[in-house]
């Protein structure tokens, strides 16, 4: 399960509460997760890093389907990117969230966080980012609770949908 939305859109708390809720062992991984596998300042000794890294990473996310784990990943598929989870993650099922929220209260999250660098969201592909199918969305604008969201969507693992969203990318 990818979950593809805006950086602070509630990705990593979605994912967390899909674990929660769910009647089997899901692994989750974030690109957040491998990144910190980096030095401090990777970011000044090699700009090359970061695609590499999340090369490595969208692979590893079919590498571990492949091994027969249940997968809740966080995605951020811009359309410069479609064809790096389309190449990589075309021999395994993959079930397809859209995670929403509004633009100022994704600023107002990022602003908060303490975990990493704060990004810049006010860019194109803060909307870009959905311009592509889905198999379910949920909307985090609220702070709903996750639990909530988590229990509808840790339900595709037990009824897929017939045509996945994945397939029409």
């Amino acid at each position: 399960m990818l979950l593809n939305g805006s950086p602070s859109a509630g990705k990593s708390t979605l994912a967390a509460a899909v674990q929660r809720v769910a009647d089997r062992p899901i692994f989750h991984r974030s690109l957040d997760h491998f990144l910190s596998g980096l030095p401090p300042d990777w970011r000044e000794q090699d700009k090359s890093l970061f695609e590499r890294v999340m090369t490595g990473y969208v692979h590893s996310l079919a590498a571990l389907v492949r091994a027969g784990c249940d997968v809740v990943a966080e995605a951020v598929i811009i359309p410069e990117r479609l064809a790096l989870y389309r190449g990589a993650l075309a021999d395994v099922p993959v079930l397809l969230v859209g995670v929403h929220c509004t633009l100022p209260v994704a600023k107002a999250r990022e602003e908060a966080r303490t975990d990493r660098t704060h990004l810049e969201l006010d860019v194109p592909w803060f909307e870009t980012v959905h311009d592509i199918p889905y198999d379910a969305e949920v909307d985090t604008t609220d702070d709903p609770p996750p639990e909530v969201a988590a229990a509808q969507i840790a339900q595709l693992f037990e009824t897929p949908p017939r045509a996945r969203a994945f397939a029409r990318l």
